[in-house]
């Protein structure tokens, strides 16, 4: 973890509906009391929170009862600085999430 730096953008331009063809759709929220949520739609487990870790990379805890660690939530900026690509990493046996391509669906 790289200390005291802080996202690319404010929370909002995080915030929004990403797309794997492989899995479907995931929707990033802002929270009102700051930070960001997560929502897997296929998969009504999948839920969680998003606490700033470094640069645009965020750790993932998991807001329901399953088995799965706390993860990493990598966001990917454009060339125009926009939020275009999400990256996920939860190390576990049973799901690879590295597999998953979600690009920001507009």
């Amino acid at each position: 973890k790289v200390k005291n730096t802080k996202p690319s953008a404010d929370l909002a331009a995080y915030a929004g509906t990403y797309r794997s063809d492989m899995y479907g759709d995931i929707e990033v929220s802002v929270r009102q009391e700051g930070g960001l949520d997560i929502r897997f739609i296929p998969t009504e487990l999948f839920r969680g929170n998003l606490e700033h870790y470094h640069y645009d990379t965020f750790l993932l805890r998991w807001s329901t009862s399953m088995m799965l660690p706390p993860g990493k939530v990598n966001f990917i900026l454009d060339q125009s600085g926009s939020v275009s690509e999400m990256r996920i990493d939860v190390p576990n046996p049973d799901f690879d999430f590295t597999e998953l391509k979600l690009f920001r669906v507009k």
